[in-house]
């Protein structure tokens, strides 16, 4: 039999799909009052169908409506025909690209909480539950009126609850044996077939593994536990239940929905190796005849092919990668792997859907741009003439500037980076000046922390796209004022960085005192038991780096925890745990009073305590470095400071305010 490719089509019941991705459902873009999609959630899957995949699976709609004045999440039984209206030129849209369109379908309501969802699901009537399952019916069926290929139903929230004795405790048919606390599932399946056809596929989104211990804390990849959830052989039996019951295939995750932002197996962040479901996915695999799909870091061209030719997927998911770019399937089918903007899997994205109800994203600043539909202004006569080939946004790319100019950079790393690449898209000439021997800032050394790999090919993008794109390098020079004003530029982006804080203490001379950006490129070399002074993101990664090479880590901070700074929760959690994994010591609320011949002295909530140590690793912060601003302008150079150069803001802001700085320009 012939190996399985990844632009190979497929069937999830009667509905043919042109390749094996398909976007996995994020809930990441907006809806109006009345819960239907709005103009800029339609042109944000117009980009994404556009981009190639097979399959788009909306984000989650709640079958029991909105009772929010602004609901979060789609509600097509709030206002059916609003929510037709705008659905059919959604799907109008994804359909033009060749692409499949299912929506996801869940019970959730906003009074379930961690705290009582057990007691919501205890106290059920049958006669709700059948409410229940008849909304879901409903909702299908409007989803099938605004022309979506086929349903999703998501075993997330309530439903997740009466299918776990961990909550589930009824005394009646929908408790008990696996399959009464599935009883619910495969009724609304059974409800939604008959609505919509049997022909109409339902697809089940199940997690095969809850990684719950005591006091409903996640365990780490590797942990061993008793697990108090779904453990991988109850998730078997309940897709072969599933798959008899007349569902049409599994979309396969891992972690407890119900903890929402808490639970990191749900939202895999850069601390997970590539593809954590990988392991579960081929046990259910070879148990079910029907299509698995996976998403979950599965943006590893190599790995999808390895997934493909072992059989243990049908269909390969990809979610916050397409926001970073959207052209993941087309530039892959092209061989312009080069060209595909890696996913930092930092997110973001899911922190800022929180605060925004709106997909953005780290790397791709147009990530939410609103472009207007090439559907929703043609009629349908128009539309059925449209010719076959279709155009992805990385090939009709077109200067959007009149008049030329002549820009230098000052700084390689991301905010510069995107300041060169927007600019010299723009038309643009552009001369970039880089200090040391490569681009990236301070990029080049978070990508060389064990579990922080996607920095590294961020970076090899920004080379790939400078280089093709004819930016002007020079690299190994610093910049004067000078150099400036003889390139002539209309503009200068300064892009020069932070710098550490300073500090001063007893013993601050020592050779004991060191940072984290020298340990981690090998700058220095530090003995087994080391101290950090901080507790940023940055500073604890480099403490697990160096914990995870069997070094007794300590850190020091004067706040009440580390990771104070914002950052999602499920990231802050796993990076927790995991130094919690590797025995790092936490000290809170101390200061460092001084460095000494054998550690250093802390005062820890008022008393002094000796903590021994070869090196004190310092972490307090950053500052903007003395750039060139006032001596350009007093020449009389138009010029604009970016990044850190203007405000600290991580990798996020610094690329965004690259991004911001060009778009400026035009």
């Amino acid at each position: 039999m012939a190996e399985v490719g990844v632009f190979d089509s497929y069937e999830i019941g009667q509905v043919q799909l042109k390749n094996r991705f398909f976007m996995a459902p994020m809930a990441v873009t907006k809806v109006d009052e009345k819960g239907a999609d709005t103009q800029e959630a339609i042109a944000f899957y117009q980009k994404i169908a556009a981009g190639g995949v097979g399959l788009i699976i909306t984000g989650v709609t709640d079958v029991n409506g909105s009772v929010e004045e602004k609901p979060l999440n789609s509600s097509p039984l709030n206002d059916p025909a609003a929510f037709v209206d705008k659905g059919r030129k959604l799907t109008k849209v994804i359909h033009y690209f060749d692409c499949k369109v299912f929506g996801q379908l869940a019970a959730g309501a906003p009074e379930i909480s961690l705290k009582n969802i057990a007691e919501v699901c205890n106290r059920m009537s049958t006669e709700t539950i059948r409410d229940l399952t008849e909304n879901f019916g409903r909702a299908a069926v409007i989803f099938k009126d605004s022309g979506f290929d086929g349903i999703e139903v998501s075993l997330s929230g309530l439903l997740e609850a009466f299918s776990l004795s961990l909550f589930n405790q009824r005394k009646d048919q929908y408790g008990g044996s696996l399959k009464n606390r599935l009883r619910i599932v495969v009724g609304i399946i059974k409800e939604i077939k008959a609505r919509c056809g049997e022909g109409y596929p339902v697809l089940v989104r199940l997690s095969v593994k809850s990684f719950i211990k005591d006091e409903y804390a996640e365990a780490l990849p590797d942990e061993i536990f008793e697990e108090m959830g779904r453990g991988l052989p109850e998730a078997i039996l309940a897709a072969q239940l599933l798959e008899k019951s007349g569902c049409d295939g599994f979309d396969l995750n891992a972690g407890l929905s119900i903890l929402e932002d808490q639970s990191y197996w749900q939202r895999p962040p850069a601390y997970f190796a590539k593809g954590p479901y990988s392991y579960f996915a081929k046990a259910v695999k070879k148990v079910v005849k029907l299509p698995v799909l996976v998403a979950g870091k599965m943006n590893d061209p190599n790995l999808v092919r390895q997934a493909l030719k072992e059989k243990w997927l049908d269909g390969v998911g990809l979610a916050r990668p397409l926001l970073a770019d959207p052209d993941y399937p087309n530039k892959l089918i092209a061989g312009r792997i080069q060209e595909i903007r890696p996913c930092l899997f930092c997110n973001d994205c899911l922190r800022f859907k929180t605060k925004t109800n709106r997909p953005l994203c780290t790397v791709n600043p147009e990530c939410s741009l609103r472009t207007d539909s090439i559907i929703t202004n043609k009629n349908d006569r128009s539309l059925s003439a449209a010719p076959k080939k279709k155009m992805s946004a990385f090939e009709t790319q077109v200067s959007l500037v009149q008049i030329k100019k002549r820009i230098v950079v000052v700084g390689g790393g991301p905010a510069g980076l995107e300041a060169a690449r927007v600019s010299v898209l723009d038309g643009h000439q552009v001369i970039l000046y880089e200090n040391s021997n490569r681009l990236g800032g301070k990029l080049k050394f978070a990508s060389k922390r064990i579990l922080r790999t996607e920095e590294a090919a961020l970076i090899s993008w920004y080379e790939f796209q400078l280089n093709k794109l004819g930016v002007v390098l020079k690299l190994n020079e610093e910049a004067t004022v000078d150099k400036i004003i003889a390139e002539k530029p209309d503009y200068v982006l300064l892009a020069q960085g932070s710098e550490a804080m300073p500090a001063v203490f007893d013993g601050m001379a020592s050779e004991k005192i060191t940072n984290s950006i020298d340990v981690i490129s090998d700058k220095t070399y530090v003995g087994p038991r080391c101290l950090l002074v901080g507790g940023s993101v940055a500073g604890c990664e480099a403490v697990l780096h160096l914990a995870m090479h069997r070094h007794k880590m300590t850190i020091v901070t004067k706040d009440k925890d580390i990771l104070m700074a914002e950052m999602p929760q499920v990231n802050r959690k796993m990076l927790k745990d995991l130094l919690k994994k590797y025995k790092v010591a936490i000290l809170t609320e101390a200061i460092l009073e001084a460095v000494t011949a054998t550690g250093a002295n802390l005062l820890v909530k008022g008393k002094m305590v000796d903590i021994p140590a070869h090196h004190v690793m310092m972490d307090l912060g950053e500052k903007p470095v003395d750039s060139l601003y006032d001596h350009l302008t007093e020449v009389g150079l138009r010029v604009d400071k970016i990044g850190d150069n203007l405000e600290l803001g991580g990798i996020r802001g610094a690329i965004w305010s690259g991004y911001a700085a060009a778009v400026r320009l035009r």
